[in-house]
């Protein structure tokens, strides 16, 4: 989900300030910086979903760094703790080395609004619970406890006052974890050994992403792909076509059918009488792929966040070797 537009108002206001950043960030990106990245942003739809979805407004960001504002201090920490819940979810199917935890602080003051970011004290304060917060939990402020009460069935662990950098007096600290009710389904037990099952289940989660993103322009993966292939083949015939698609000749047609339909490509005659016709992509269809390809690419990014980059490239080896040794059952063998 893309940042909030910048609030039209500017000037001071009271507000409650979450600020949030990911334990670890530096070490992560060391050891798998791609795989980080895809986790990150998975994690970052999460937050930038919730935060939305409560009411809040995302303010500054900075790499893996966060600050929101919410109109209210308990709407804020019920956002918070959702976040970190559905976090925790996805991280239970990571190894433990690569999970990305969320450490979120939550102060109420005063800040100063300019082009739709947050300055003040109240930022600065917000900014040292953070800091203070463990892996997976959320740092409230005396200010903030005092505001959300008894409103929230939450436990809170008294930190005790802590000094923050340009603030006169100490502040008490309070650390809230979240529930743990909230889990990642499983998969019955009876098909976790069954592979046909999970490559099923794995083309259903591919195809139903994919089809969201096509199905905007009226295409399907396949024929966005087919789109894709003419554009990286021009003047490619319904053969080539069939065999980078891996269908069959038939269903590539109906394919190219659906691009002209479409008037993303153009057909023309080979010179030969025999020679089959060729493709090439048009203008229209080029900037179709220009704007999808981004969101395709995220979106295959989504579903492999769980894999570190070597695991990746593991499930793309297995797969092709796979699909190849069907294939090759399936091919005439020469002479015969």
């Amino acid at each position: 989900m893309p940042r909030n537009e910048p609030s039209d108002q500017s000037g001071r206001r009271l507000v409650a300030i979450v600020s949030a950043d990911v334990e670890g960030y530096a070490r992560l990106m060391r050891a798998d910086e791609p795989a980080t990245l895809r986790l990150l942003s998975t994690h970052r739809e999460v937050s930038d979903r919730q935060i939305h979805k409560q009411g809040g407004r995302i303010a500054n960001t900075a790499g893996d760094s966060i600050l929101a504002e919410f109109p209210s201090a308990v709407v804020a920490l019920q956002c918070a703790l959702g976040i970190l819940e559905r976090i925790e979810a996805i991280n239970r199917e990571i190894p433990e080395d690569r999970r990305v935890a969320f450490r979120m602080g939550l102060h109420v003051g005063e800040v100063t609004v300019k082009n739709g970011d947050l300055f003040g004290d109240g930022v600065n304060i917000a900014a040292r619970m953070q800091s203070l917060a463990q892996p997976g939990s959320v740092c409230v402020s005396e200010m903030a406890h005092h505001f959300i009460g008894a409103a929230l069935p939450v436990m809170f662990e008294d930190l005790g006052p802590h000094q923050v950098k340009n603030i006169d007096g100490a502040i008490r600290a309070y650390l809230v974890r979240p529930s743990t009710h909230l889990t990642a389904r499983e998969l019955p037990a009876v098909h976790r050994r069954v592979e046909s099952h999970l490559a099923r289940r794995f083309h259903e989660l591919c195809r139903s992403t994919l089809l969201e993103i096509t199905a905007t322009r009226g295409l399907t993966p396949i024929e966005f792909a087919a789109l894709a292939s003419i554009d990286d083949a021009p003047q490619i015939d319904i053969e080539r076509l069939a065999t980078r698609l891996g269908v069959d000749r038939n269903k590539a047609r109906g394919i190219v059918k659906v691009l002209k339909k479409n008037a993303l490509i153009r057909s023309k005659p080979a010179a030969g009488r025999k020679s089959p016709r060729t493709f090439s992509i048009v203008a229209k269809g080029r900037g179709m792929l220009r704007s999808l390809r981004p969101r395709i690419f995220a979106a295959q990014d989504k579903i492999m966040a769980a894999l570190s980059e070597r695991e990746r490239q593991t499930l793309q080896d297995l797969l092709t070797r796979v699909i190849k040794a069907n294939t090759a059952q399936e091919q005439p063998i020469p002479g015969r």
